[in-house]
């Protein structure tokens, strides 16, 4: 891939244009409310803007132009008569293309399903439609989002706008970093094993996983498809702000989803009576030194506001977790496969060749899996889920690193993959460099936020709340952001 940009022009507005670009949706809402600029004017910047950014980083796969404008403009008629449909109307947004949108190529990362065109919109699509967003286009993803990094054999990987030679993280990578380089003022993703906030933690926005079930899905064959493993619909964004705004906009979509439990009210508390348990390796992940050393800079910077602890969760070996996801994740993306063969597009069979190694893996153990074998997964699983608990009665919020380490390098077109070993410890390569995953085990609501950099590549401060203490977390997480500011260079 040919670099044109570089980092400093990847982040930066290039023009006062280019300025808009880069704020918040509440300022972007009074901006349209006062006529400060047309939604058009606002939509045709961000164009402008991916045109010249986007064939450097290759966030977006595939960019709406004609149908972005032609909602623009009707975002401005509305206004114009007094309609507007609230703050998010004429905000350019973006899709991940592991997910559908009506009359729009879903390839869900593969070669074979490059010509795909999806016939309806899911839950999040609809949210963004009857708010008024704008979808400029659908964001890169690895195939079938197998893997916590964005690379994949069809478009290739997805760079990192702070560093070109790294990767953006997934599987929402082309998601954070659109958001991070300024291409839409919020992306879509979906997380199943942390997809939005791995690439959250490494491109410097936030990425927030919501309580199991409190975001509705429309997933068809199987509507129960969601829960192996825990997965949520959600978003990325520059501020806790803006994603607090998305999360409660796909949270309230009505949506045939048998399992959709509505998050229920925030506590009330104030936030600095919440206790927080620091655990620096979340059981005993191999965090690099370099991780553990920034995020200690950043609990000692909250500790002088908050009640911080040190904790140690008695999670299993992080080694027999990330087998575990593997095993749990291979069940739906079986199926999944087997979806597509009933349809004509059989991934082992015809287009081996076509998908890597490791996504062939995860289908063939899919496969191979007994009934009894899945019900032993399922009480490690329960393992993890009360070893949780248990912390829980010590603490109201649990923090980690999001990542055991500041990066990862691009590797061979489409086959980019995470470290193998960290501080001379093996780590599994398709996940096991996080400390996401175990909260899609578990169903625990998670944020990660921006907390510094590392060599100029950003890191994430994970933070774990109790089941459907959502709206706690993100206020938490708010405040959070304001002590953190320093070290993200505000």
């Amino acid at each position: 891939m040919t670099l044109s940009l570089s980092e400093d022009e990847a982040l930066r507005p290039a023009s006062s244009d280019e300025e808009l670009c880069f704020e918040s949706i509440e300022s972007l809402s009074d901006g349209l409310l006062s006529g400060r600029f047309s939604a058009r004017e606002l939509v045709e910047t961000h164009l402008r803007r991916i045109d010249r950014v986007n064939p450097t980083l290759n966030a977006y796969v595939t960019v709406l132009h004609d149908q972005a404008l032609l909602d623009a403009d009707e975002s401005d008629r509305r206004r114009s008569a007094g309609e507007s449909l609230g703050p998010l109307d004429g905000i350019p947004v973006s899709v991940k293309d592991v997910e559908p949108m009506a009359g729009v190529r879903f390839t869900m990362g593969l070669k074979p399903m490059r010509d795909n065109v999806s016939l309806t919109d899911p839950p999040h699509v609809r949210s963004f439609r009857r708010a008024g967003a704008v979808i400029l286009g659908k964001t890169n993803t690895p195939e079938m989002g197998h893997k916590g990094v964005t690379d994949n054999l069809l478009f290739g990987p997805t760079l990192n706008p702070h560093r070109l030679t790294h990767n953006a993280g997934g599987s929402s990578g082309g998601a954070a970093a659109s958001v991070a380089a300024g291409l839409g003022v919020l992306a879509q993703g979906s997380d199943g094993g942390g997809s939005l906030r791995i690439p959250a933690a490494m491109c410097g926005v936030v990425g927030m996983k919501a309580s199991a079930f409190a975001v509705p899905e429309e997933r068809r064959p199987d509507a129960f498809q969601a829960s192996i493993p825990f997965q949520s619909i959600g978003a990325l964004a520059r501020t806790v702000a803006d994603a607090r705004v998305v999360t409660g906009l796909f949270a309230s979509e009505p949506a045939r989803d048998p399992s959709w439990a509505p998050t229920p009210a925030g506590s009330g508390r104030s936030v600095e009576s919440f206790r927080i348990g620091y655990d620096a390796t979340f059981g005993n992940f191999p965090v690099s030194t370099a991780v553990q050393e920034a995020t200690r800079l950043a609990v000692n910077r909250i500790s002088s506001t908050f009640a911080v602890t040190d904790l140690a969760v008695a999670l299993p070996d992080h080694e027999e977790l990330a087998h575990l996801w593997l095993r749990l994740i291979s069940m739906q993306t079986a199926f999944n496969a087997e979806t597509l063969a009933r349809e004509g597009t059989d991934l082992l069979r015809d287009h081996r060749h076509e998908i890597p190694d490791e996504l062939a893996a995860l289908i063939e153990t899919g496969l191979g899996l007994s009934a009894l074998e899945h019900r032993h997964d399922s009480v490690l699983r329960t393992v993890v889920f009360d070893a949780l608990e248990d912390a829980f009665t010590h603490v109201d919020v649990i923090a980690t690193p999001t990542l055991t380490v500041a990066g990862v390098r691009n590797g061979e077109w489409g086959r980019t993959v995470g470290p193998a070993s960290i501080e001379g410890r093996d780590v599994e390569t398709t996940i096991g460099w996080t400390l996401t995953y175990p909260l899609n085990m578990s169903g625990h609501p998670a944020i990660s936020i921006p907390l510094g950099t590392i060599d100029g590549l950003p890191l994430g401060l994970q933070l774990i709340g109790r089941r459907w203490s959502d709206l706690d977390l993100m206020a938490l997480a708010g405040s959070l952001e304001t002590i953190l500011s320093p070290l993200n260079g505000a």
